[in-house]
């Protein structure tokens, strides 16, 4: 980093960084709201990846800088377990609401399709808003690092 930014940098490449999370999030809950299985961990590994270099691209900074602020590993288990458990419990408490609910209609004779999309809509949510909230997580960490660096130089020139 050639050299440290104002807080008036930080706070606007903070707020661009956050506009480019919400963006990757749709594309993750889009992934999540297609009944193929799989998908939306692989889309939502892929889109972690992207919005970790991207944001770093963002703050002008490099992966190694921010790295003793975030633990990859952590983050990259909590996508995984987020992104199964988050489709199971949808699956499993939606359903049965809906199913209770619903057991007069069936009986009579109708379809009930609302279950797998409401699902569905609930596992896109769950998905934005985890993805949301590991991109962040990640703005944090580097704004954190770049206030650091700050500290640091303005000891330094004193």
């Amino acid at each position: 980093m050639a050299e440290p930014l104002t807080n008036i940098e930080i706070e606007e490449r903070a707020k661009e960084a956050r506009e480019h999370v919400k963006s990757k999030a749709t594309y993750s809950a889009l992934a999540a709201a297609l009944p193929i299985p799989l998908l939306d961990v692989g889309t939502d590994m892929k889109l972690l990846n992207e919005i970790t270099g991207e944001i770093e691209e963002i703050f002008g900074i490099t992966h190694d800088d921010v790295a003793k602020y975030s633990d990859d590993m952590k983050t990259r288990a909590a996508v995984m377990i987020s992104s199964v458990g988050g489709e199971f419990v949808a699956r499993k408490t939606i359903g049965y609401a809906v199913n209770k609910i619903s057991k007069k209609q069936r009986k009579s004779g109708g379809r009930f399709g609302v279950v797998p999309l409401v699902t569905q809509g609930s596992t896109a949510m769950i998905s934005y808003f985890l993805m949301k909230k590991l991109g962040n997580d990640h703005i944090d960490k580097c704004v954190s690092y770049l206030n650091s660096k700050n500290i640091d130089s303005s000891m330094q020139e004193s």
